[in-house]
């Protein structure tokens, strides 16, 4: 967050999930619902912000943001495969396959399969919806949009990686970190503190008295 670092230490780690309700005139009530967990700010534990997990946060339901919670819960203490009651799988399995398929549908791939919505129903006899052509519409209008979207994040994804710090960086390895950054948060605060000391000593001696 505007260039700082925050984490969390897994062990004892507490999220809280709840939903709440907006009401208005115009829109009448609308659900939301939030997932947070706290970070506290590498090198200066003290400094803490409250992250929320779940993305925006209308129409979300507290089932889902559990459900959520419980997918994270299961990723750190058994590990990225698993089966649907999280049992530790030693490969991928269908319960991965398809979430990591339904995790790289995109909004262009919306759009390209609402153009077929038209076709099954001709092939059912019935006629065609309202709401079909409505897909076929839009499929073509948001067409630019979707695609120019498709560009940047593609772009952002690859450009990401290079925006972590470097201590953060050195732990992006396929197998995982061997350590924690709650581990090396002190050498690090010793090291930068150093440097800090050595920066002000170099300015002592330059700077005209």
């Amino acid at each position: 967050m505007k260039g700082d670092l925050y984490h969390a230490n897994w062990d004892g780690i507490e999220a809280v999930a709840y939903e709440y309700k907006i009401i208005n005139q115009y829109s009448g009530s609308i659900v939301h619902g939030n997932l947070e967990i706290i970070l506290q700010k590498f090198g200066a534990p003290d400094e803490r912000i409250v992250l929320n997990l779940s993305g925006v946060p209308a129409g979300k339901r507290l089932p889902a943001l559990i459900g959520l919670w419980e997918y994270l819960r299961c990723f750190m203490t058994v590990g990225p495969w698993f089966d649907e009651a999280g049992r530790k799988t030693e490969s991928r399995n269908t319960f991965i396959e398809k979430g990591l398929k339904s995790g790289r549908v995109s909004f262009l791939d919306q759009l390209l399969q609402g153009r077929k919505f038209i076709g099954e129903e001709r092939k059912e006899g019935n006629g065609i919806s309202g709401s079909a052509f409505l897909y076929w519409l839009d499929s073509y209008l948001l067409f630019p949009f979707a695609f120019g979207m498709e560009c940047v994040q593609k772009i952002d994804r690859m450009r990401s990686r290079k925006h972590w710090p470097e201590v953060v960086q050195e732990r992006l390895d396929p197998n995982g970190p061997k350590t924690r950054l709650i581990d090396i948060e002190e050498d690090y605060m010793v090291q930068k503190q150093r440097e800090l000391d050595e920066l002000h000593e170099r300015m002592r001696k330059t700077l005209p008295r």
